[in-house]
């Protein structure tokens, strides 16, 4: 079979950890980050995963094992018993946004919203999905949504993955 891309669920701080044994392993991941102003040093940018405890990882669905057996990895994202796959339209547009040190540049979006409104997700891998707005991060780039697909579940996005 060939190898696709497949959504990669982390343990909690272990996407650095992760990247490293896995391209260690030759495998191609994707892991997009982005700098943003520390809120405990002034002054100092610190880098943070896009998308916390989650990698973008490409191979073959028969190496299934060996990925979700890696030290620091959760699970592999699965749509019942099977991976899920991404798609490459996904890859590459996160790609598009990536420059050559894998950061993603982030421009502030002015999307005024209110608490229980509804919203639709524009881009990441929950692209496409409905979402109920609970509230913005005080930081103010990430918001805390309620996904309507899976049963309610809370999730914090960029706030700027949202078309509204």
């Amino acid at each position: 079979m060939d190898p696709r891309w497949f959504l990669v669920k982390t343990k909690a701080l272990n996407e650095n950890r992760v990247f490293t044994r896995l391209t260690g392993a030759d495998y191609e991941v994707l892991f997009p980050r982005y700098r943003r102003k520390s809120r405990r040093h002034r002054g100092v940018l610190e880098t943070r995963p896009l998308f916390p405890t989650y990698l973008f990882v490409r191979f073959d669905p028969d190496e299934l094992k060996t990925i979700k057996y890696t030290h620091g990895v959760s699970r592999v994202i699965t749509f019942g018993l099977e991976p899920q796959e991404v798609g490459d339209e996904i890859i590459s547009a996160i790609r598009e946004r990536m420059d050559s040190e894998g950061m993603v540049k982030l421009e502030p979006k002015v999307v005024p919203l209110s608490p229980g409104q509804r919203v639709k997700i524009g881009e990441g891998p929950f692209a496409g999905l409905d979402a109920i707005f609970l509230e913005e991060l005080p930081d103010r780039e990430r918001v805390v949504l309620l996904l309507d697909a899976v049963s309610s579940y809370r999730l914090t996005i960029e706030k700027q993955s949202l078309e509204h």
